[in-house]
């Protein structure tokens, strides 16, 4: 069998089964939400603390790899929300969640399987410090932008108030947390007790088709309701016009080395997050195209991810 179709149906297959576990009634709502706590809190973040405890960082600032993710995703975000508000006549804060869709990915429960499964180890660098700035970088931007949304309807907005928010929250994270705590070891030069070692690598092993399994289960919580013109924008710039920019940036603009180039190229391909929705939810921006948008991009990324992994592994 094809090597991207043999490491990208078994994935889906444990999505899958989530999602047949959640709708059948197999397992409650409370019971997807308690693995995802699981997830979230211990099995990614000793999945990242103990890679990056074994591995060695590059000796200066990937500016180039930053400066092609970010920059991309922030250009399709743009790009997004423009057409969103002056060619399609949303309003201003239902122009920030469609450009926001075409932008932030599902980097932790998709992106991190496929990537560390199909590339290996090695992959862990650039992933992981990629994964550094994303949600501090897209989540309090994403803040900013519907507050100042609300704040031309006559709200209050107090930026700094958003900024420290967003720095609290990134700081808080387990996830950020596994990866400061793992770079900070690592550069200790000293390694794991045996016992620790185990212990965090059998936890860490179950991360990966645990946070497959969740996602299926959550994917029960969403629906194709309405907008699907607006969503289905929204999951072409992402599926399509992120990969594509992040590409030819970290390929020709920067030429980063092979390895980097496809795990940047590969996780801007992820399809829409959930967060998406749930900032949607939050300031009643476009609900039901969010909802549309992370429903039909995550069904499409079979197909797409497939293509990029093809294109990549050979």
């Amino acid at each position: 069998m094809d090597i991207a179709i043999s490491l990208v149906l078994p994935i889906f297959g444990v999505i899958g089964l989530g999602y047949i576990a959640s709708r059948s009634g197999l397992m409650s709502i409370s019971a997807i939400d308690g693995l995802d706590v699981y997830v979230f809190t211990f099995g990614i973040p000793s999945l990242l603390f103990r890679s990056l405890s074994h591995t060695e960082l590059p000796a200066s600032l990937p500016w180039g790899l930053w400066i092609s993710y970010y920059g991309a995703m922030l250009a399709i975000w743009a790009v997004g929300s423009l057409i969103s508000r002056f060619l399609i006549g949303r309003s201003p804060a239902d122009a920030v969640i469609l450009g926001f869709g075409g932008g932030q990915g599902n980097v932790v429960m998709l992106g991190l399987p496929i990537i560390l499964t199909g590339f290996g180890q090695d992959a862990s660098v650039p992933l992981f410090l990629i994964l550094t700035f994303h949600g501090l970088i897209l989540i309090t931007t994403a803040t900013l932008l519907l507050e100042f949304a609300r704040a031309k309807e006559g709200e209050h907005i107090g930026v700094g108030r958003i900024l420290l928010a967003g720095i609290k929250s990134s700081l808080r994270n387990p996830v950020i947390i596994g990866l400061g705590a793992g770079v900070i070891y690592g550069q200790l030069g000293v390694p794991l007790p045996e016992v620790a070692d185990k212990t965090l690598e059998m936890v860490g092993r179950s991360a990966i088709p645990c946070a497959l399994f969740v996602l299926g289960g959550t994917l029960t919580r969403y629906h194709i309701r309405r907008s699907i013109g607006s969503a289905s924008m929204t999951v072409m710039f992402k599926l399509v016009a992120h990969p594509a920019l992040v590409f030819c940036l970290t390929y020709y603009v920067f030429r980063l080395e092979p390895l980097w180039v496809s795990v940047a190229t590969v996780l801007a391909g992820m399809p829409t997050g959930v967060y998406s929705l749930i900032l949607a939810n939050r300031y009643q921006a476009a609900p039901g195209a969010a909802s549309s948008a992370v429903l039909m991009a995550t069904g499409l990324s079979l197909v797409t991810l497939t293509v990029l992994l093809k294109l990549f592994l050979g």
